[in-house]
């Protein structure tokens, strides 16, 4: 099937797929160039997808496909692990009984104390377990680790000169219109 992939006109990085039934026709020719360019190939959407950009993407394999996995999915995966164990409520009372019993009497009641390290410990592992998964991302075969400045560089290229350009963007709040 002749897929038209679709790519940022001026950084060349991948934006996505389109194609038409066969009762349609869609060629290049058909597709705005303002903001993007196009390169027809012929693929199955159903069991190949496109990787890379312009000059260097091809098709390749479903099973071939590099997993992308970013820093910002982990560090929420972190996030949401302790937030599940410890709620912020949770987090702060352990906090404050601490700093309270401190301010009390400048001594800690070690029942305060060992709620405060259990909740540290398991703080500290899930955040160090974190920074170990980022690492073997990062090392392993069939995966591409995007830490969050690549992250960003992707997004930035992705829309460069693109429609959020013509569009705009939503004000921010307290910006005079």
């Amino acid at each position: 099937m002749n897929v038209i992939v679709v790519f940022n006109k001026f950084t060349d990085e991948y934006i996505g797929i389109t194609y038409a039934t066969d009762d349609m026709k869609l060629d290049e020719s058909a597709c705005c160039d303002v903001h993007f360019k196009y390169k027809t190939v012929d693929m199955d959407p159903e069991t190949e997808v496109w990787q890379g950009n312009f000059s260097e993407g091809a098709v390749v394999p479903l099973g071939q496909q590099k997993t992308v996995i970013t820093e910002t999915e982990l560090d929420a995966d972190c996030q949401d692990k302790i937030f599940r164990e410890y709620r912020y409520y949770h987090q702060l009372n352990v906090v404050y009984g601490v700093l309270d019993k401190l301010i009390e009497d400048s001594t800690i009641d070690e029942s305060l104390l060992s709620e405060y390290r259990s909740m540290r410990q398991y703080i500290d592992s899930i955040v160090s377990n974190n920074e170990r998964y980022k690492m073997a991302y990062a090392t392993q075969d069939g995966y591409e680790y995007r830490d969050k400045a690549k992250e960003r560089e992707v997004l930035n290229a992705q829309l460069e000169g693109g429609l959020h350009e013509v569009l705009g963007r939503e004000a921010h709040p307290g910006t005079p219109q």
